[in-house]
């Protein structure tokens, strides 16, 4: 089993000429399935861009989770609702987190949900950076930080509670669980030229909700490897949080799409 993965594509930044490019790369490439850990275009374009990627795969399955970035110019409703009519519109592309666990092979399986920034990381909502989310995305726009958030924190848990309750069944049935997710969920996988994370930065950069079910369930199962695969720096890293969790970021650069790495199982 070989499973492509792609992080932080952010197609509304290319050009014609490098996306078909970077689509060719993708129809002669060797693998079995494609994950996507988010930011691949932004709302206005997601449907082009998640169409031309299903079809640039074919007839190979794309599981895909979306960014904060999906949703500039838009809301979460109806970005969702996009998403879901690409995959009713594609075949072969699913919209992670609808309760899924995906076999990639008799011990090996892939869960997957978007997190979010849950701005408790570090200082929390006392942090005085704003962040670019509640100017680009419609139901982060408040006139002052705390109600945003307040949503951000919604949204994180949100993302620990779908772990809490699928994440148990998947390491109960297979030997390794890759899990898809946005955000990184720990602040040691963040890292930004080499160094750690601005601390004022932390809350806008890592899904702490997640990143503590995720430790506390794969407790209970120490002879599973669980690995995350993340996006959202743009700064690639790799970092063992546990015997049996690791944790790898994505590489990215705007404008600039390319393979993150082809896992072989």
């Amino acid at each position: 089993m070989k499973l492509l993965w792609l992080t932080d594509t952010h197609l509304d930044h290319t050009d014609s000429l490098s996306r078909q490019a970077f689509y060719e790369k993708l129809r002669s490439a060797v693998y079995d399935a494609a994950v996507i850990t988010g930011d691949i275009s932004m709302s206005r374009l997601l449907a082009t861009h998640l169409g031309e990627l299903a079809k640039a795969c074919t007839p190979r399955e794309v599981y895909f989770v979306l960014g904060n970035h999906d949703f500039y110019g838009g809301c979460f409703d109806e970005v969702d609702r996009i998403a879901a009519a690409c995959c009713k519109k594609h075949s072969n592309l699913h919209h992670l987190g609808q309760g899924e666990i995906v076999r990639l092979g008799p011990s090996s399986a892939l869960v997957g949900h978007r997190g979010w920034s849950d701005g408790r990381a570090y200082g929390g909502r006392r942090t005085s950076r704003r962040f670019p989310d509640q100017d680009g995305i419609r139901d982060l726009r408040y006139r002052s930080t705390y109600p945003a958030f307040r949503k951000m924190e919604r949204l994180g848990r949100e993302s620990g509670g779908y772990f809490r309750r699928v994440l148990p069944h998947a390491l109960a049935s297979y030997r390794h669980v890759l899990i898809a997710t946005h955000v990184p969920p720990f602040a040691r996988a963040v890292r930004f030229d080499d160094q750690p994370c601005d601390q004022l930065q932390l809350p806008h950069y890592v899904n702490a909700s997640a990143g503590a079910v995720i430790q506390r369930v794969g407790e209970h199962f120490p002879k599973t490897e669980i690995t995350v695969l993340c996006g959202h720096t743009h700064h690639g890293n790799t970092v063992r949080i546990a015997d049996n969790l690791e944790v790898r970021v994505g590489q990215a650069r705007r404008g600039a799409p390319a393979i993150e790495d082809i896992i072989d199982f």
